[in-house]
């Protein structure tokens, strides 16, 4: 917006300069020169024939009035021309013109004329042609910004139909280039919004036909109340609402970035509390510890608990018997690595691993079942926080979960 407003700026105080100094070099220079070459032959004609002065004056709508020649306080060289009976034409700031004759040695006619009306019509000419070229210049300042913006409205009124817009080819150089840029900007979200929109509606789909297929088939054989049948379609209903609530975790997180309430966090505290909540839960069969340094961290204390606690779960399905939670302090980082002894994560499986409803195996058994949707909200949790996440072998022998953090003491 500053370098639209800059450039129209000095574009119109350069053409209004330039116009103006033209104009007037044109008009006003020019008339004043013509008038007093046309009134100096005039006025010498009429003092040859010895022609009435004060009626012709007064024909010509002037006055005339006699002056001694030592009243006005003349140049030598005006003085010379007087002298040699040439006339001198000045012209004041009231819009009049003096002619000067010497009639002897000591006295001057004053002959005082109104500019012609004809200046009057130049005036209007000048006028004319001033708010014409002036008009024209803008036209030629504003034609290529027209063309860009027209161009912007086509692309942004062909709306494709999975909701996208077409790109735009505004050249860098455009007084609106931002402006594109940032429709293109625009464009490339809703497209990768209605590829994830895609994509979830597809997951979603694949995620509940299995536990609803599961349903209809128990149905079809009418349990009894409290039989191991109707205990697995009690068991499927509560995947399905897991797998809702997932979802719509998920969901949230992508929607917008929270208001973060940021504190420092005794993260070793913090992960020793979580192991012990989910001791019963989760962790039974696991032995579990916390080791390692002791820092603060600058975080949003519910939501970095959240990201841990989704790793401790993930590592909980795979361990065997072992799952350690590593706190390690560096210079510009605080590291925090959740490790277990399970089967680990290949590598060429470790950069899809934070992608939604990604998952190492297709098992569908409800010990290790869900949405693939735990390390995706880890991944955006971390980015919030400006760190990093990413997965690597374990001493333990299985995978090895890192959030890295920046340390801000």
């Amino acid at each position: 917006m500053a370098r639209l407003f800059i450039s129209l700026y000095f574009f119109i105080a350069v053409s209004l300069i330039g116009l103006s100094a033209g104009l007037e070099r044109i008009f006003f220079t020019q008339s004043e020169t013509s008038n007093a070459q046309f009134l100096e032959p005039v006025f010498a004609a009429a003092m040859e024939q010895d022609i009435d002065m004060p009626a012709f004056v007064q024909s010509l709508g002037g006055t005339l009035e006699i002056r001694e020649l030592g009243d006005i306080a003349w140049s030598d060289d005006n003085l010379a021309k007087l002298r040699n009976g040439q006339i001198i034409a000045l012209t004041d700031t009231d819009v009049t013109e003096q002619i000067y004759i010497l009639d002897n040695q000591s006295q001057l006619l004053e002959i005082t004329l109104p500019i012609s009306t004809a200046n009057s019509g130049q005036f209007l000419l000048y006028s004319v042609l001033f708010f014409l070229l002036l008009g024209g210049v803008i036209a030629f300042w504003i034609w290529p910004l027209w063309r860009d913006l027209s161009s912007l409205e086509k692309t942004v009124s062909n709306v494709k139909p999975d909701g996208s817009i077409e790109q735009n080819n505004i050249n860098k150089s455009s007084l609106i280039y931002p402006i594109a840029k940032s429709l293109n900007n625009m464009g490339n979200q809703i497209t990768q919004l209605m590829q994830a929109q895609r994509e979830l509606s597809g997951a979603v789909t694949h995620e509940f036909r299995t536990p609803l297929a599961r349903l209809k088939f128990a149905l079809a054989m009418k349990p009894t109340a409290q039989s191991n049948t109707w205990r697995d379609m009690q068991e499927d209903v509560n995947e399905l609402e897991n797998l809702v609530q997932e979802m719509l975790d998920y969901a949230s997180t992508d929607a917008r970035i929270p208001e973060m309430n940021l504190a420092e966090i005794p993260i070793k505290q913090l992960c020793h509390q979580l192991l012990h909540r989910l001791k019963e839960s989760h962790l039974s069969n696991l032995n579990t510890r916390v080791y390692g340094d002791d820092p603060h961290v600058l975080a949003d204390e519910h939501f970095i608990e959240r990201a841990i606690e989704n790793l401790v779960l993930n590592g909980s399905r795979y361990a065997t018997k072992n799952l350690e939670i590593h706190v390690i302090k560096q210079k510009d980082e605080i590291q925090i690595c959740i490790e277990d002894d399970g089967i680990g994560v290949s590598q060429d499986m470790r950069k899809k691993i934070f992608s939604a409803f990604f998952r190492p195996d297709e098992s569908r058994d409800r010990q290790q079942g869900g949405a693939g949707l735990g390390l995706a909200i880890v991944k955006r949790i971390v980015d919030w926080h400006q760190g990093d996440c990413y997965v690597t072998d374990s001493e333990l022998g299985g995978a090895k979960f890192v959030i890295s953090l920046p340390n801000p003491f």
